[in-house]
C-alpha cells in the first residue's frame, strides 16, 4: 500500500508501509520525555532547556520530533517545534539552545513586516522602556512581564506597538517581539493575565496544504483535516509495526523512524476512546510477565506489548487481556501531525485516529 500526505514546517508526519516482518524492537533513546497529548518526545539539550526555562507554561507541548532544519536561509541544525516556540540547538557554535525569531517570522508571513516606529506607545503609557533599535516601546501591561521573564534574551526587541488584535475569535491587546507575541487577557487574574501567543502552532496551521492523493485513508483524514492542519508528505516505507487486539481496546507498535519505537494503546471509554503513548524500552530476550492467572481463552501479551501491559496495572484493567496474538501487519500507514493527531492504518482497514488531549477513535475508511 502506498499513501501520500503533505506536511508543513517539519510537521513530524510519517507515512509508513509495513511488511509481514515481526517487530524488531530496540531500546528507546535515553533521557526521553514523551507527551500523550501530542505523541512527541523531547530529549537532550532541548529537553534540558525546555524544563529549565518554564516548560509547558512557556513553550507548550512539542508538536514535532527533533529534526535538522534550515532556519532563515542561513543556519542549519537541530530544531524542535513547540506550540509557542521553535527551539534551536546551536551547541556546535557554543551558543547552546536558542528560541527562534517567530514573532518576526509571523509578522512577515501575515504581510506585516517590521517598519521602524517612533517610540510613541499606542497603549499603556506607564512603565515604558523605549528601544531605538526598532523604534518601539514596551509599556504596561507588558513591561513588567517582559522584564521579569527573560527580557531581551528571551523575547527580543519589540517589533510593533501594543495593539488590538483578534486571537481565536476574541480581541486582545497584544504586542509582537522578535521571538514572541505577548497577549493581555483581562479576564484572568494578575499575574496570570499575560499569556504567550501560540505562534508556532499558528504558523504551522497557516501553511497551505497541497491536495492529498485519493487513498484508502483520505476519507478518514478529511474528517479531521480542517481542524488539525496538514498531514505530512514524507514517506517511510517498509517500516516494521505490529498490532494486538484486547478485550477493551488495542495496542499498536510502530518501529523506529525519526523517533524511537513507540507503543500506543487505545481503550474504550463509554462512547469514546482514550489513547496513551509509551516509549518502547523492551530489549529482545528480556523476561516479561507477572503472577496473574491467565483466563481460559485469553492471551497474555509478550515482548514490548507485554512489558508495557504488565508494568501498568491501570492499563491492564482498562484494556483487559489480549484476545488474539500479536501480529505484524501486511501494510500500515501512519500520519503524524503537529496539531496533535495521528492516523494509523492497519490491514484490513482498521484506522486508528489519535487526537490531542488523549481522545481517539477506531474507524473504517
Amino acid at each position: 500500500m502506498r499513501v501520500l500526505f503533505h506536511t508543513v514546517m517539519g510537521i513530524g508526519a510519517l507515512l509508513l508501509a509495513l511488511t509481514a516482518l515481526a517487530p524488531q524492537q530496540a531500546a528507546a533513546q535515553q533521557a526521553q520525555r514523551c507527551f500523550n497529548e501530542t505523541g512527541y518526545c523531547i530529549s537532550g539539550t532541548i529537553r534540558a532547556y525546555w524544563e529549565r526555562n518554564g516548560g509547558l507554561s512557556v513553550f507548550g507541548y512539542p508538536i514535532t520530533s527533533q529534526q535538522v532544519e534550515t532556519v532563515e536561509g542561513t543556519w542549519n541544525g537541530p530544531v524542535q517545534w513547540f506550540e509557542r516556540d521553535r527551539l534551536e540547538d546551536h551547541a556546535n557554535e557554543g551558543k547552546g539552545v536558542l528560541a527562534g525569531r517567530l514573532g518576526a517570522f509571523y509578522l512577515e508571513r501575515t504581510g506585516r513586516p517590521w517598519v521602524p516606529g517612533t517610540n510613541e506607545p499606542h497603549h499603556g503609557y506607564e512603565l515604558c522602556t523605549a528601544f531605538p533599535q526598532t523604534g518601539y516601546s514596551v509599556c504596561a501591561p507588558f513591561s513588567s512581564y517582559w522584564e521579569h521573564n527573560g527580557g531581551l534574551a528571551r523575547f527580543g526587541y519589540p517589533m510593533t506597538p501594543a495593539m488590538q488584535e483578534t486571537v481565536e475569535g476574541q480581541t486582545y491587546l497584544v504586542q509582537y517581539f522578535e521571538r514572541r507575541r505577548l497577549e493581555y487577557h483581562p479576564e484572568l487574574a494578575s499575574p496570570n493575565n499575560i499569556l504567550l501567543g501560540l505562534l508556532a502552532r499558528d504558523i504551522v496551521r497557516s501553511e497551505p496544504c497541497p491536495p492529498l492523493q485519493d487513498t484508502a485513508l483520505l476519507t478518514v483524514i478529511k474528517r479531521y483535516f480542517r481542524s488539525n492542519g496538514c498531514p505530512n508528505a514524507a514517506i517511510r516505507e517498509y517500516v516494521p509495526a505490529a498490532i494486538q487486539q484486547y478485550e477493551h481496546g488495542w495496542m499498536l507498535w510502530v518501529g523506529p523512524t525519526n523517533n524511537a519505537p513507540m507503543i500506543f494503546t487505545l481503550t474504550s471509554a463509554g462512547m469514546n476512546w482514550k489513547w496513551q503513548a509509551f516509549a518502547d524500552t523492551y530489549q529482545e530476550g528480556e523476561p516479561v510477565g507477572g503472577a496473574r492467572p491467565i483466563p481460559s481463552g485469553l492471551i497474555a501479551p509478550v515482548r514490548g506489548f507485554g512489558k508495557v501491559w504488565w508494568n501498568n496495572p491501570e492499563l491492564q484493567e482498562a484494556l483487559g487481556w489480549a484476545v488474539a496474538p500479536e501480529q505484524a501487519d501486511r501494510a500500515s500507514a501512519v500520519v503524524y501531525s503537529d496539531m496533535g493527531w495521528k492516523v494509523h492504518m492497519f490491514e484490513p482497514n482498521q484506522v486508528f485516529v489519535l487526537q490531542s488531549g488523549g481522545l481517539g477513535s477506531v474507524e473504517q475508511p
